[in-house]
Parts: structure tokens; sequence; C-alpha cells
């Protein structure tokens, strides 16, 4: 594994890429909690551990202003002193725009978005070949960004909301307001004592999250959804972040692998 950072637009990101050759294995973006600056190499390692013969390459990014960044949209009314001011449309501006086709140029891979069929004709690699898999993955606040990234931009496979911020004001709403992406992959969890909380708002994430499990859970009967899974986890919403990420990014991985328990 090689793990190194570089700044895209103002905006630090990290590295870890576990292939063995050249265009092999999914993309992986993660929004990254100021705390997880320090230390987000190990959640590839555990990736890793976990799915130790698939290649892929996970890309973390720097998120300063956590509450601003991350909200996809306005809700100030949710805790004393902080403000949920929308500023998720920035950030996936510049992920869909800035922070993606650059890490399609440094991987020499075909986007999407990109017209790299018309710029490289003599090429005689058949285009197949060169498109990668492109997951997003986040906890907590980074969750739910994560979730409604993979609905407004319609460019991922799958999305793993880590013990998400489904309490966020508006959210079954809006998901009962979007189309899911077909044979996509959704992967949900939660601590079991997440939900209980004084707090009304944070205490209604338990219900939230189990009733988009079944929501989605009926998608992948109705041939909709390629799979979904529903974890729950022992502890509370900080009882050990990292290992809880790298499961759901190791089942985007594999879907058919035995996940490890806390």
């Amino acid at each position: 594994m090689v793990t190194y950072e570089l700044e895209i637009d103002g905006r630090m990101c990290y590295v870890a890429d576990c292939n063995d050759a050249i265009n092999s294995g999914p993309f992986i973006f993660w929004p990254l909690d100021p705390v997880e600056d320090e230390n987000w190499s190990e959640v590839a390692v555990l990736v890793h551990e976990m799915v130790p013969e698939i290649a892929f390459t996970i890309i973390g990014f720097k998120v300063d202003s956590w509450d601003f960044e991350m909200s996809p949209w306005t809700a100030n009314d949710v805790f004393k002193g902080r403000k949920f001011e929308g500023g998720g449309k920035i950030t996936l501006d510049w992920l869909v725009n800035s922070l993606m086709p650059e890490i399609e140029k440094k991987f020499n891979t075909a986007f999407i978005l990109s017209e790299v069929w018309d710029t490289d004709k003599d090429l005689e690699v058949e285009k197949e070949e060169w498109y990668r898999t492109y997951y997003i993955a986040g906890y907590s606040l980074a969750g739910l960004f994560s979730l409604w990234t993979y609905y407004e931009s319609c460019l991922f496979s799958g999305v793993c909301s880590a013990s998400g911020s489904l309490w966020f004001p508006g959210v079954k709403k809006y998901v009962s307001e979007h189309e899911l992406i077909d044979d996509t992959k959704i992967y949900l969890s939660l601590g079991d004592r997440e939900e209980k909380s004084k707090n009304k708002v944070l205490a209604s994430v338990g219900n939230t999250t189990r009733e988009l499990s079944v929501y989605f859970g009926h998608a992948v009967k109705e041939g909709i959804l390629a799979d979904f899974k529903y974890e729950v986890e022992k502890g509370n919403h900080f009882n050990n972040p990292q290992f809880r990420l790298a499961k759901g990014i190791a089942w985007l991985l594999d879907s058919s692998i035995s996940l490890p328990k806390l």
C-alpha cells in the first residue's frame, strides 16, 4: 500500500493506493472529520485486512468547517451554538469538478464526465478497461453527506453511511422525493446506543435509519438496488468509528464477505 498527500484547489487530500496493477480496483472518496486527519491511513489498513485480495484506492479529503461543508441543506435549530448552513453543495461541486477529474488524470483513468475517448482515439485499449468504479463513504455527518451526494450526483456505484447523521431534519422527505440509482449498493450502520439521547432530534436517528433500511431492502427485492446492508454495532456514536467505516467500505468492495464484529 502506498500513501501520500496532495493539494487540489486549496484542499488537502490523502490517498491510500492498494493496487498491484495500473487501473485496477475502485476509488473510494471519503470526507475526513478534522479528528481523522492524523490517522486517516488506518482505515485503509483495516479495509485491506478485511478484503486482502481486492485492489482499491481510498481518497480522503480534508473538511475544515464540518457543520457547514457536510450539511446538504440548512438546519439551524438542532443544537445550541451549532449551525448547519447547507454548504454541502459547495463541497459537492468541488468533489465532482475538481477532485474527481484530477484523480482521473493522475491515475490515467476514464471518468464518467470526461472526454477521454475523443482525446485518446489512437489508444488500442478497450473502453471498459479504462473505467474504475466510484464509491463514496463517510461517518457521522459525512455519512449523511455521502448518502446525499450519491443521490445528487448519480456518479457512484455505491455509498457507505456509517453511523450517518440521519437524524438531520428532512432526510426522510428528501429520500422519498428522489429516485435510487439502478444497480448500486447502499450500506448503513448505527450503534445500538446512538438513539438513546435526551435530544429528541438526535434520538430520531434510530427510527429514521430503520425506516430507510426497510425501504432500501425493498428496493433490492424489486431489482432496483444491486444490494443493501444494515449493520447494528455495539456502543454509542463514538465507539470505534474507523472500524465501522472500514467495514462499510469493505462491504462495498465485496458484499459477499462475512464482516467482522467489534
